[in-house]
C-alpha cells in the first residue's frame, strides 16, 4: 500500500472516529449541550486535530446526516439483491427506514437538519451536495422498486412511479418529523395519544398507508 493510500485510509478512520464520538455525545447530551472539546476528548484526539476535519458542530451534524443517508442507501441496495416482488421490496425499504429513525434519535435529527448550517463554509456546501446526491439516489431506488411492482403486478396503481415515489418520500419526511416531535415532548402530542388509544405503531401506520395508496396485491 502506498503512502497516499495509507493517508487516505487514516483520514477516513479519523473521520469515523470523530463522527462516532459526536453521535454518542449528541445522543446522550443533545446538540446544544455538547462542546467541541468534549467531542475531541470522546474521540481521544486533540481539539486541533478535530478542527482539521470539522470546523464546528454544525458541520459535524451535517456529516452525521450523510452517514445516516449512506447507511440507508446501502441497506436499500441490499434489499434489491433479494428476489422479491416490487410491492414487498418497497415495504422492506420503508421498514428499514423506520427502523433507522426509531432506533437512532441523533440520525433522525441530523437527517432533518439545515438551520444550523453556515452557508459561507465550502466544506459544509460539499457535505450538503453529497447529501443531496445520496437523497436523489435513494429516491431513484424507490422509483425503480415501484416500477418493478407495476411490471410484476404486485402494485396495481398505474400512476407514474415517480409520483408514487414522491408520495412515499413525503411520508418519510413526515415520519422523521413525527419521531423528532415526540422525542422532544416525551410522546405527549395528540398524534402520539391517538396512536396509543388505537394501539398502533409507526410501522403499522406505514404498512396501512402503502396498502391503501398503492393498491398492493401481495
Amino acid at each position: 500500500m502506498g503512502t497516499k493510500e495509507r493517508k487516505k485510509r487514516e483520514r477516513k478512520r479519523r473521520k469515523n472516529q470523530i463522527l462516532d464520538a459526536a453521535i454518542t455525545l449528541f445522543q446522550e447530551q443533545g446538540f446544544e449541550q455538547t462542546t467541541m472539546d468534549e467531542i475531541a476528548s470522546q474521540a481521544e484526539l486533540s481539539k486541533g486535530t478535530l478542527y482539521l476535519y470539522y470546523n464546528d458542530k454544525a458541520t459535524l451534524y451535517q456529516a452525521i446526516k450523510k452517514k445516516a443517508l449512506d447507511f440507508l442507501h446501502q441497506q436499500f441496495l441490499k434489499s434489491f439483491q433479494q428476489d422479491m416482488p416490487g410491492a414487498v421490496l418497497v415495504k422492506d425499504m420503508m421498514l428499514t427506514f423506520l427502523d433507522l429513525i426509531q432506533e437512532n434519535v441523533t440520525f433522525t435529527k441530523a437527517m432533518l437538519l439545515y438551520e444550523h448550517i453556515n452557508e459561507d463554509e465550502p466544506k459544509e456546501h460539499s457535505i450538503i451536495e453529497d447529501c443531496t446526491h445520496i437523497e436523489n439516489e435513494i429516491l431513484m431506488l424507490i422509483i425503480r422498486a415501484i416500477q418493478i411492482g407495476i411490471q410484476d403486478g404486485s402494485i396495481r396503481n398505474k400512476q407514474s412511479p415517480k409520483i408514487q415515489a414522491l408520495q412515499i418520500g413525503i411520508q418519510m419526511q413526515g415520519m422523521l418529523q413525527f419521531c423528532i416531535t415526540n422525542t422532544n415532548t416525551n410522546t405527549n402530542t395528540k398524534g402520539a395519544q391517538i396512536m396509543n388509544e388505537h394501539d398502533i405503531s409507526l410501522t403499522e401506520l406505514m404498512e396501512q398507508y402503502l396498502h391503501t395508496q398503492f393498491n398492493y396485491s401481495e
